[in-house]
């Protein structure tokens, strides 16, 4: 919307500013007794030109374009693609954390098995005072629902991408919250998620409304082979 915030402005400024001095030396002339005499030319710099009506108007048609439920909707998806980007990488780095926690172990495993007498001791040392005499469940639980987390993020972002390119689901999607008149709550507060017992379904959720949508873009995404990977439960 940038250029239509820099047409608009130009146009305000044309409508505005500038007729209100051109009023103002113009009725200079008109004063009674006045002799001054402009010349027909002076006008010309206060003219809307045709110009910067056209450039008005295209940036006014886009603006208009953008603006229905339909486009705006796409807008949020695509906001929504950033998001799971977002989710990924947070899972990545816990899976890091999780990763090195459980090394922490296995690097004193390897000790055990390969050093001498008083590696052996050191390590066995070591371990009990800093509580790693065993791979602990949290850092299993974490590194596992790291995992499943990184997928589903992937998976999620590339259902969005997918679906956001078939008009149905986003005829769908904006029918819903206009038909609800929930406008600004859908927009400000909706999360998705793939659907628990229909995984080719996104769920769009927003305080006590919700719409689930399926596109044939899934199968389209799915026949890539890498693609075919199954979400593992946690």
């Amino acid at each position: 919307m940038t250029d239509l915030a820099n047409a608009t402005s130009d146009i305000n400024n044309i409508i505005g500013a500038n007729v209100a001095e051109y009023s103002q030396w113009t009725q200079e002339s008109m004063v009674d007794g006045s002799t001054i005499i402009y010349n027909l030319s002076d006008d010309t710099e206060y003219h809307l030109t045709a110009a910067q009506m056209d450039t008005f108007n295209q940036a006014y048609a886009d603006g208009l374009v953008n603006s229905t439920p339909e486009a705006l909707t796409a807008v949020l998806l695509n906001d929504m693609i950033d998001l799971e980007q977002g989710t990924y990488d947070q899972e990545k780095e816990a899976l890091t954390d999780a990763a090195k926690e459980i090394a922490t172990v296995t690097e004193i495993a390897e000790m055990l098995v390969d050093g001498d007498q008083q590696t052996k001791i050191n390590a066995e040392a070591y371990a009990t005072e800093n509580d790693l005499r065993a791979i602990k469940e949290s850092s299993r639980q974490k590194f596992n629902t790291s995992i499943s987390g990184m997928l589903e993020a992937s998976i999620t972002k590339n259902m969005i991408e997918g679906y956001a390119q078939d008009a149905v689901v986003i005829d769908v999607i904006a029918g819903a919250f206009m038909a609800t008149n929930t406008v600004m709550d859908f927009f400000m507060n909706t999360s998705v998620s793939i659907d628990e017992l229909s995984p080719t379904q996104l769920n769009l959720d927003w305080n006590d409304h919700a719409v689930g949508v399926n596109s044939f873009m899934y199968e389209v995404y799915t026949a890539n082979p890498q693609q075919h990977l199954e979400m593992q439960p946690r």
